[in-house]
């Protein structure tokens, strides 16, 4: 029984990895870097010149928002949902 037991918990720590570490992991579309988290979504301009879906690293995203955060706004409205 204990030896199911431990197989059953191995397997939910193998499947929960491969479905949240391709949703963790990332490389930030405008500067290159590897960086782990939900990422954050770019500026209208830059979504608006690629066809498909950006993410982008908080460095980024402070500069690529910088007019929002300039009038008060704060870099954590542009993150990403996980799901």
């Amino acid at each position: 029984m204990k030896k199911i037991l431990l197989f059953a918990v191995i397997l939910v720590i193998v499947v929960a990895g491969v479905v949240f570490v391709p949703k963790l992991a990332h490389k930030c579309d405008d500067c290159g870097d590897f960086f782990v988290g939900a990422g954050y979504k770019p500026n209208i301009v830059s979504d608006l010149l690629n066809d498909e879906e950006q993410i982008i690293c908080k460095d980024c995203a402070e500069k690529q928002h910088a007019l929002s955060l300039a009038v008060g706004g704060d870099v954590e409205e542009f993150k990403r949902d996980l799901f």
